[in-house]
């Protein structure tokens, strides 16, 4: 089986492909992972050209742009060379590139589209998703639940077209606990963690409100929150401030290198999002990768990952009193026991060969209709 893993996405800010490859790998990876019988060449765009082979896979590196009406014809006239069974594009965000590319590509072709994310468009835009959506055999989605808007929009016209698979893993290991309690310096009884911006989206005062009340209870506990982008850091302060319980149970970390946040969610007893929207959850993996207990919102995405709930904890989003109240209860539950489950379901079905193995057989049933 030949196989195109194609991005029409350009990353101008990498002229090194080996950096690029790297800062994409949680979800570049999976191709590493497939099977002998599949044959797969990877298109990027980043500013660079040339091509690198690495584990017997062909990287190919080209330079585009991302206006909505540019059309790459090399591109499309590269992968056409290949003769692939299918073709698996990154994102819904290219209706136009993607029926170019039909337009060149044989009959029998299979066109595979993976969500990261999008949102839908509207107007002449949202037209041409639809009209896609005609050439195309098959959807990727993290869950169900994160194709319903653009079943609801008359974009996708046959749910059966959509299939639960992951978009990213990652290399994360648990860590010894007490060596990673020494280098973060955790110092709580009951050790939450925040990974994740602190926007709007992320809702970070929510968790602190309910983490307030929590703190009545279990005074000691403490929450460390590691943040890439400020937004609402002046309300997230202003909250804590106002607070003497918060004030003295929260850890205002910021960023830390990515390569440490294993010792974090390794420390971490428990890692805490308040999200109302994710396309998949890259904390939410890495954490369960680490055998960090996950208490996260009742979307889509995370329902899926953590199997609604049973590897975790779910309450509904933006909603402080059922925070609280999944709070309350963790106190009852054998951690280790608890840990111990994560990370056996993260190796079975979030690890990037069980994405690898959900693909092939995604790929197999198209190819066989």
């Amino acid at each position: 089986m030949k196989v195109v893993f194609l991005s029409y996405n350009s990353d101008k800010n990498f002229t090194d492909p080996y950096k690029a490859l790297f800062r994409y790998k949680e979800a570049l990876d999976i191709v590493k992972y497939f099977g002998d019988n599949i044959d797969i060449s990877v298109y990027l765009h980043i500013n660079h050209e040339g091509t690198e082979t690495i584990n017997n896979i062909k990287f190919n590196f080209l330079k585009s742009n991302n206006k909505f009406w540019y059309i790459p014809f090399n591109t499309n006239g590269l992968v056409k060379r290949e003769e692939p069974d299918l073709v698996w594009i990154q994102g819904l965000k290219h209706p136009l590139q993607l029926l170019a590319l039909k337009f060149i590509l044989k009959r029998n072709t299979k066109i595979i589209v993976q969500h990261h994310g999008e949102k839908p468009f509207t107007g002449i835009k949202r037209s041409l998703q639809r009209l896609a959506d005609k050439f195309i055999n098959a959807y990727l989605f993290t869950s169900e639940g994160n194709a319903k808007e653009w079943i609801d929009n008359k974009i996708i016209n046959n749910k059966a077209k959509c299939h639960e698979v992951l978009e990213a893993s990652t290399y994360f290991t648990k860590k010894p606990k007490q060596e990673s309690i020494e280098k973060t310096k955790m110092q709580g009884i009951n050790n939450f963690l925040w990974v994740g911006r602190l926007d709007i989206n992320k809702d970070p005062l929510t968790v602190l409100t309910g983490f307030m009340q929590y703190l009545v209870e279990y005074p000691d506990a403490k929450l460390y929150m590691i943040y890439q982008t400020e937004e609402l850091l002046a309300d997230v302060t202003a909250t804590i401030e106002s607070n003497e319980r918060l004030a003295n149970a929260i850890s205002l970390i910021g960023k830390v290198p990515h390569e440490a946040l294993p010792y974090w969610f390794s420390a971490a007893d428990f890692y805490i999002s308040g999200s109302h929207s994710e396309g998949s959850g890259y904390a939410l993996i890495e954490c369960m990768a680490c055998g960090c207990i996950p208490v996260v919102t009742d979307i889509p995405s995370f329902r899926k990952i953590t199997r609604d709930g049973e590897y975790g904890f779910l309450y509904k989003a933006g909603d402080v009193n059922s925070l609280t109240n999944i709070l309350l209860q963790l106190n009852k539950i054998n951690r280790e026991q608890l840990s111990q489950a994560i990370s056996s379901h993260f190796n079975e079905c979030l690890s990037f060969q069980a994405i690898a193995d959900t693909l092939t057989r995604v790929f197999n049933s198209l190819l066989i209709k």
